[in-house]
């Protein structure tokens, strides 16, 4: 957990504060705001898809270990960026980021008894939200006396506890045959499940995690450390759902992801009607429950797929589709933003929500199973 934690907050703050940056420091317009955070996403999806997935265990590791310490040398980099290197550095911390999320989640996901595998997945999710909150809370506080770009300097103790760490994490023993395992990935119906109820928040999230702080004071003139504290909300609210779930473990997946979609959907269409600076948060807040909420089902239902000479490769994959989502969705974004505004294009982002709920439902008929 003390992993996931540092890694995690090291990496929001790259992703939050990077679009800030861009708009107001380095002037650029939304279509590159989206474009560079897509370029981010799409370096850590090659690693974790062409790369990562291709090596066995043992490779891996040495693989997972690398990157941590190349990643953390990165961060830091971010101090002396501008309009032009701004773009190497966001690509290749990207790139080095693909092999270390997806390895973190096969080690929490290798316990073989269900329920405490279970507990764990959701111990790791709960980890994650409580960077995500302790994070931008530091970072909110700093803003205060420092710029953003010193903003990553103070970050530094986080690569370090992460590079000491890195050589605790236990990788799966696995076997060989990965060609076929991959053919039957793709094929099995929990994997395309657990695909289409992240899509359905991952793509919000990347909408947020991108435009949400620009939203906030382009719309409201909002200063940057309360940009910080509109995401400590949204992932304080994403934190407490987690951590309830730590106790009460996902049974009945279906009533879970069909909660968490109504919500994201009512979230968008509430930001596009939003009038002032305290609705917008009380909004944005709201939506970090279907944020602590579908990514923990969605592991639940990829560990009850799978067995676990499968579940690293799975994990893998589903990591990597996911990122390449985070590549589309940026850049398709920023394209919305500079055509029809903020508003407009949250709106219209609660479209393909519903387009995926409906896909949801009947990947649901299909294994009944996955809610036992």
């Amino acid at each position: 957990m003390s992993l996931t934690f540092s890694v995690r907050a090291s990496n929001n703050l790259i992703l939050t504060t990077i679009p800030l940056i861009s708009k107001y420091y380095l002037n650029f317009n939304s279509v590159l705001i989206g474009i560079l955070s897509a370029s981010a996403m799409g370096s850590t999806g090659i690693m974790s898809a062409l790369i990562n997935s291709r090596l066995d265990s043992k490779k891996r590791r040495k693989l997972f270990i690398s990157s941590v310490f190349i990643y953390s040398v990165f961060e830091p980099l971010f101090y002396f960026s501008n309009p032009y290197n701004i773009w190497l550095l966001v690509i290749f911390s990207g790139f080095f980021f693909g092999s270390i999320m997806p390895n973190i989640i096969s080690s929490a996901g290798t316990i073989k008894d269900k329920k405490t595998r279970e507990r764990a997945l959701t111990l790791y999710t709960l980890s994650l939200s409580a960077s995500l909150v302790i994070g931008p809370i530091i970072e909110s506080y700093i803003l205060l006396y420092f710029n953003l770009y010193q903003l990553f300097l103070f970050f530094i103790p986080f690569d370090i506890i992460a590079v000491i760490l890195s050589f605790k994490i236990r990788f799966p023993d696995e076997n060989n045959r990965k060609t076929k395992r991959t053919l039957n990935i793709f094929k099995n119906n929990g994997f395309k499940l657990s695909v289409f109820n992240n899509i359905s928040y991952d793509t919000p999230f990347a909408l947020i995690l991108t435009f949400g702080g620009i939203f906030a004071r382009t719309e409201f003139n909002a200063p940057y450390s309360f940009v910080e504290i509109l995401l400590a909300g949204f992932f304080g609210l994403s934190f407490l759902s987690r951590f309830y779930l730590s106790y009460r473990p996902v049974r009945r997946l279906y009533i879970t992801t069909t909660f968490s979609i109504l919500l994201t959907i009512t979230g968008l269409i509430m930001v596009y009607l939003s009038r002032n600076l305290i609705t917008y948060f009380i909004i944005i807040c709201m939506l970090g429950i279907p944020h602590g909420l579908t990514f923990p089902t969605s592991l639940t239902a990829l560990s009850r797929s799978f067995n676990e000479n499968e579940i690293s490769v799975a994990n893998t994959y589903f990591y990597a589709i996911m990122m390449f989502l985070a590549v589309a969705v940026p850049s398709i974004s920023g394209l919305m933003v500079y055509s029809i505004g903020l508003r407009y294009t949250f709106l219209l982002f609660s479209v393909p929500v519903i387009i995926l709920f409906i896909l949801i439902l009947y990947e649901y008929r299909k294994v009944p199973g996955i809610n036992e």
